[in-house]
């Protein structure tokens, strides 16, 4: 697992007269760069990554997505460039970073009280003269909103606010359950009159799922011939068997889906048929054949027993103030709420909220409305979303920024590919990128100054510490033995592909990058507070120990007996996985699987990853053990991991003020380069 200790965080313009970089406060300060005899212009353009489009402060799931979050909402509490919460963001709070002092301002203050009795109440009072972009005030009853809105029952974005010990929130999403869920849950055994639903709701959602189904296999054919697996020829059979399947040489699409129902049964979630996925998801399909309104009507929740009108641990204090109370302490509360403040005017339904009487500005289980506007935020941030066109986001600096309007009228996040970024920014493309930091890019970047160094007269590099990490990960639902991805067998499989590729991850990342990064044996980044040290009881370096628990390697081994060691090693977990191994010939002799790696390097192998799955691949050959490393282009691995259909692939992420090592993925994790996310898991 590496650690990039230095990265190229920022690369600014100034090649044309008139265009000077603009900088966050931040990274000016720590920079000591930005040309200050010009003036700002009106057009900042920053390359990015392909957006998702859910630009909503409650469904947001990409890096980049989340980048038009950041600056177009304001979240309740601040934070330190440390990541630590400021606590009293309404006056501002001075804390000192490397020797300097700075000061922080916020939307609003929190008083932390641990009572005698275990519990916690948390007081969050935010600013009584802030306004949302269109000019409405902010007030408590947007917190309020918010809040009511993550816990909903029927929430499915990626916040868990709901998990926290909050006094009587499970009591509040409980006896609650959507007409889909009621309808799945007949498994399709016939109608029975009931207060829920009627036959006809329920004969046309099984006439949907039906049609949706066919094309949701129709996609997975598509996707296997688009990516070079089958051919435009191939019957829907032969594509099937590279998906798993087997099915009579005369089947359809229908009877492709079919197949996953038997698997899944009729379990529509990424755990379940979902998981098959090549890219839009079961039930996009489903709404696809039903309609828009009829769907959101299938989703909406429904009360089947008792629960609670409220969540009876947050109190609204006055106009400007919340208090939660938690039954216990929880390390992780402070970093969830203080969340996003997103306007209840816009995202909800101002008629709808009575506090009093327990309206929250929704109809509890009916998200359809604040859902309606995911690819179109409002909030109170630094700037307003103007629009996204041909792959473009156009954001425009917000006259009512609490801090006031930012100096650069017009942000452009325009989508391009990693490799484009330095070569935009030398003809002007782009004023900002973060792109991957290699020697090639490093070169590019000195070959553009006339002083051939990273801070010139044409590019200005910052090299930073920096909290994300790149890693390598193993889809255990794909890689076992038996279909049983929680067996000794399974784990024993995984543990050896992944001893192979740990061991040439000091050979393979030293020659990517050189001095500017290095490997962390754990998914988190060093810069974390919550990070293992050497130091730490228990803490070893990953994957450096064989199937017995005895250490792998010894100290002053050389680089070529650590791979022999290694290659020992991994055939003592294939043996442990149940492959046959012939001492004679020096491989296994039974091994009829073949296995893929995905590496989002787009077809040219630059990618810190791509030597260390080459390196691993040539030694499992020589063990009769089929390892095929894809270089690919972003959409196919995105397509993959978003289809749960990627054997192993290489990717990275970005950790928050409160890291979760488990949040992004379950399966085996090798953490790769310590780098600006390119590409996110």
């Amino acid at each position: 697992m590496i650690k990039l200790k230095s990265m190229l965080a920022l690369i600014m313009s100034a090649v044309m007269i008139c265009s000077v970089p603009v900088m966050a406060e931040e990274a000016a300060s720590e920079a000591e760069a930005a040309p200050t005899e010009q003036a700002a212009h009106d057009n900042f353009v920053f390359a990015t990554a392909t957006f998702g489009q859910k630009f909503s402060p409650f469904f947001a799931t990409t890096a980049y997505d989340m980048d038009v979050v950041d600056l177009t909402q304001l979240p309740a509490l601040a934070a330190d460039r440390g990541g630590a919460v400021i606590y009293n963001g309404i006056e501002g709070e001075t804390i000192n970073y490397n020797g300097t002092d700075y000061t922080y301002y916020g939307m609003g203050d929190v008083t932390v009280t641990q009572n005698d009795d275990g519990t916690v109440d948390y007081t969050i009072k935010i600013r009584d003269d802030v306004k949302f972009s269109d000019g409405e005030p902010v007030t408590i009853d947007d917190y309020i909103f918010s809040f009511y809105v993550l816990v909903d029952p029927t929430y499915d974005g990626s916040s868990t606010i709901y998990a926290l010990p909050i006094e009587g929130m499970e009591e509040y999403r409980s006896g609650m359950q959507s007409k889909l869920d009621l309808i799945l849950g007949t498994e399709r055994a016939g109608y029975e009159e009931n207060e829920y639903f009627t036959q006809e709701e329920y004969d046309a959602f099984w006439t949907a799922f039906d049609a949706a189904g066919a094309n949701f296999a129709q996609e997975i054919v598509d996707y296997l011939v688009a990516a070079g697996y089958n051919t435009a020829e191939d019957s829907v059979a032969t594509c099937a068997a590279n998906w798993g399947y087997e099915l009579a040489e005369d089947a359809t699409t229908a009877d492709f889906f079919a197949e996953m129902v038997n698997t899944y049964g009729y379990d529509l979630s990424d755990e379940g048929i979902n998981l098959e996925t090549a890219g839009t998801s079961i039930l996009e399909f489903i709404t696809a054949e039903l309609g828009e309104e009829a769907m959101a009507a299938y989703q909406t929740g429904i009360q089947t027993g008792e629960g609670a009108p409220n969540v009876s641990g947050l109190t609204r204090v006055d106009d400007y103030t919340v208090n939660l109370h938690m039954t216990e302490f929880d390390a992780t509360a402070i970093y969830n709420v203080g969340g996003y403040l997103a306007p209840l005017h816009y995202y909800g339904n101002p008629d709808e909220y009575d506090y009093e009487n327990n309206k929250f500005g929704f109809t509890k289980g009916d998200l359809s409305g604040v859902k309606s506007v995911t690819s179109k935020p409002i909030g109170a941030g630094p700037y307003v979303f103007d629009g996204y066109s041909n792959g473009v986001v156009t954001l425009k600096a917000n006259e009512y920024y609490f801090e006031g309007k930012p100096e650069t009228d017009v942000v452009l996040m325009q989508e391009a590919i990693d490799s484009d970024y330095v070569p935009g920014i030398v003809t002007g493309s782009f004023d900002l990128a973060v792109p991957s930091i290699n020697d090639e890019t490093l070169k590019a970047i000195q070959d553009a100054n006339s002083n051939g160094e990273l801070q010139g007269d044409v590019l200005h590099t910052i090299l930073v510490d920096y909290r994300g990490y790149g890693y390598l990960g193993i889809n255990a639902d794909l890689v076992n033995i038996n279909d049983e991805p929680g067996s000794d067998a399974s784990k024993a499989l995984r543990k050896g592909f992944m001893t192979l590729f740990s061991v040439y991850r000091d050979t393979v990342i030293n020659s990517y990058y050189g001095d500017r990064a290095s490997v962390i044996q754990y998914p988190i980044s060093n810069t974390s507070w919550a990070a293992p040290k050497p130091a730490d009881e228990g803490y070893h370096a990953a994957y450096s120990v064989d199937v017995d628990g005895n250490p792998i390697y010894t100290e002053g081994m050389t680089e070529e007996e650590r791979y022999a060691a290694a290659k020992e090693a991994a055939i003592g977990y294939f043996k442990a996985a149940g492959f046959t191994y012939d001492e004679a010939a020096g491989k296994f002799t039974d091994v009829e699987q073949s296995y893929e790696i995905l590496i989002p390097g787009a077809g040219q192998q630059d990618h810190p990853a791509y030597g260390v799955a080459t390196s691993a691949a040539s030694v499992l050959e020589e063990l009769g053990i089929k390892l095929q490393v894809n270089d690919v282009g972003t959409d196919v691995w995105n397509n993959a991991l978003e289809g749960n259909t990627a054997m192993m692939w290489a990717a990275a992420w970005q950790a928050t003020v409160d890291p979760d090592m488990t949040q992004v993925t379950t399966a085996t994790m090798l953490t790769a380069t310590e780098q600006t996310p390119t590409t996110t898991p």
